[in-house]
């Protein structure tokens, strides 16, 4: 053996293993860029040992959490990568939005819808809950699909008749031989 190659190479194991710790450090903690407004903030929002098979999606956690935090009318994530934000950094325990009510507690609920009347005008103000507004979107875009339905079965009518008057016309010119066009 020469000199020079009396000198080993490190196993490949050894090489691979920080990057492997890296992988499983972000694993533990999930980090998002949310940008909040009325007020406007902007955070880092660190979710400390995320695991992504939790009851509520990791973004909406960061964002509910922020909002509720900050007493904000609205909060979204910001695109790109969250080294990229500037903001303070608000750690959010994930185990925490997870984690099943103690037994012989009361799990609380949530509060109950207001009754809903049969009528067809809207109700005012805002929604008071998402299923609220889900179910006012829902009859909208109900009225919006019969008016469109009524509109077109009109529209094709009054279509079917001018074709059809100008096929008579056309065909009254063709068999007069042209006299009574």
């Amino acid at each position: 053996m020469t000199a020079g190659r009396a000198r080993r190479k490190p196993p490949i194991k050894l090489l691979l293993l920080p990057l492997f710790a890296a992988l499983a450090a972000a694993a533990a903690a999930q980090e998002y860029c949310v940008v909040c407004s009325e007020p406007s903030a902007l955070y880092r929002c660190v979710i400390d040992g995320a695991q992504p098979q939790g009851g509520q999606p990791l973004q909406m956690l960061c964002v509910t959490a922020m909002a509720k935090a900050g007493g904000h009318g609205t909060c979204t994530v910001k695109r790109g990568t969250a080294f990229d934000c500037d903001g303070p950094v608000k750690r959010v325990p994930w185990a925490a939005s997870n984690a099943p009510a103690p037994m012989g507690q009361p799990q609380p609920r949530p509060p109950a819808a207001p009754a809903v009347t049969e009528s067809n005008t809207p109700p005012e103000g805002p929604p008071q809950t998402v299923v609220e507004m889900a179910k006012r979107a829902n009859e909208q875009t109900a009225d919006q699909m019969k008016k469109a339905g009524e509109n077109l079965k009109e529209g094709a009518k009054s279509m079917g008749d001018a074709v059809s008057g100008a096929t008579k016309k056309t065909w009254d010119c063709m068999t007069s031989l042209f006299t009574h066009c």
